[in-house]
């Protein structure tokens, strides 16, 4: 039943350390990593769960067009970069997943904001928000932003999800390599601040 992953995602206290399994070799976690920095920009994103036919949650993911950017292509929530006319920032993220995904603004019951991620590359703090849909909403895309969007049952993330790790260059055209801690949905390679997120929701689950 959605119900217990419902109850589990909305009491289960937080904490920066559900981050801690998918920071690649390195990587400090957000709070330390943070500081020293300036001018940290704001951004959030949206988290759209939702009973599936199967009696699950389910959660949307989208894959992001190829732009010339450091998130080029990959898997992601939708969401983006605060305005100076936003409120605060659930309503950044309501409206870039308007924006992105054609989810009304007032869609979706507000859950709870999860833990922050500092995203050093780009220099933003990402603060995902978690909302509830009594059904599947209908989504449109912004085919200029997103190429697909992705349904992922959260018992599949908790049960036949593993971390593993994956070899991916340092930068575009690099010859050089790292390995980084992801997930592997399907065809679709997770990793970064979405993987940090998604183990946060995995652990939620879990407990």
């Amino acid at each position: 039943m959605f119900s217990t992953y419902l109850d589990r995602l909305t009491h289960r206290p937080l904490s920066e350390d559900d981050h801690l399994p998918l920071l690649p070799s390195g990587r400090t976690l957000s709070s330390q990593a943070k500081q020293g920095s300036i001018q940290i920009r704001q951004a959030s994103v949206g988290i759209h769960c939702f009973p599936n036919e199967d009696d699950a949650l389910s959660i949307f993911l989208i894959q992001r067009s190829e732009y010339d950017g450091k998130h080029s292509g990959q898997i992601a929530f939708p969401g983006g970069k605060m305005d100076t006319s936003d409120p605060n920032l659930e309503f950044t993220a309501r409206r870039e997943c308007y924006e992105e995904l054609g989810i009304p603004l007032e869609s979706g019951k507000l859950i709870r904001p999860l833990t922050p991620v500092y995203i050093p590359v780009s220099n933003f703090e990402m603060t995902p928000f978690l909302f509830f849909h009594e059904s599947k909403p209908a989504v449109s895309l912004n085919v200029r932003e997103v190429v697909e969007c992705i349904e992922m049952p959260l018992p599949e993330l908790v049960h036949n999800i593993p971390i593993i790790h994956r070899e991916l260059p340092l930068e575009r055209n690099s010859l050089f390599q790292r390995k980084v801690p992801g997930f592997q949905f399907g065809s679709y390679w997770i990793w970064g601040a979405t993987a940090l997120v998604l183990n946060q929701l995995k652990t939620c689950c879990q407990a």
